[in-house]
């Protein structure tokens, strides 16, 4: 009997050496493949349910959405970021992936300081269970970085995130191979000094007359030009 007692004894401390082996490896950290998008914010600072819940019935663009709140429609302008316009190089591309995120479901609506903006457009951080979609298109690399204060909230968290998909070339970082040869990779104006990405807002409301392109940072430096604060293209290539 006392042999079945210990044979029994030392089966269970095998199987906890073994269980004690396998838990650390389940919980080491999953390998992030070469070029796939930098982890954003996946937890939301409050319980999901304790936001605004709405749910999404259209898509604007790429950082504007239409929502149903209790019956009433209502236009959200996410904040903190910026996306192409349709029709502007990546402004399909950056609206697709807004869809990918929220399109027909229920999401989750922060507020910062504002209310709307002068457009009258909620003025909201967007919550889904994976994560604050401002956060993930920004990751993707389909977003910039906007700051407007008052609302900074999670700026430095953007910011962060920008810096790693613009390093890794993501999204719309690889925007500049869009452009011909023949044209350039930044652009600016000769009447003014500063040079853009082709696809921020302000490069598109150059006259095409006035129109200067650059092959490099570099180039744009040489002839007095500095970087412009929205789109952020590098200071060396």
């Amino acid at each position: 009997m006392k042999a079945h007692v210990w044979l029994l004894f030392t089966s269970i401390a095998v199987l906890g050496l073994t269980l004690g082996c396998v838990i650390p490896a389940q919980e080491s950290p999953s390998v992030v493949e070469p070029g796939s998008p930098p982890e954003a914010r996946t937890t939301a600072p409050e319980q999901l349910n304790k936001l605004v819940q709405a749910h999404v019935v259209r898509i604007v663009d790429g950082d504007t959405i239409e929502v149903n709140i209790g019956g009433n429609s209502y236009r959200v302008r996410y904040i903190g970021i910026d996306t192409p316009e349709i029709g502007q190089p990546g402004g399909e591309e950056a609206t697709t992936v807004n869809g990918e995120l929220v399109a027909g479901r229920t999401v989750y609506l922060e507020k910062d300081i504002s209310e709307t903006d002068r457009y009258g457009r909620l003025l909201r951080y967007v919550w889904v269970e994976e994560g604050m979609v401002n956060a993930l298109l920004v990751a993707r690399g389909y977003a910039q970085v906007a700051t407007y204060p008052p609302d900074v909230k999670y700026q430095q968290e953007f910011l962060e995130l920008q810096r790693q998909a613009r390093e890794g070339g993501l999204g719309l970082w690889g925007v500049p191979q869009r452009v011909p040869a023949t044209d350039g990779v930044y652009v600016g104006s000769t009447s003014s000094g500063k040079y853009h990405y082709p696809w921020c807002r302000y490069a598109t409301q150059i006259y095409p007359e006035n129109k200067i392109w650059f092959s490099s940072a570099a180039e744009a430096q040489a002839m007095g030009y500095v970087p412009c604060k929205v789109c952020k293209p590098p200071t060396k290539d």
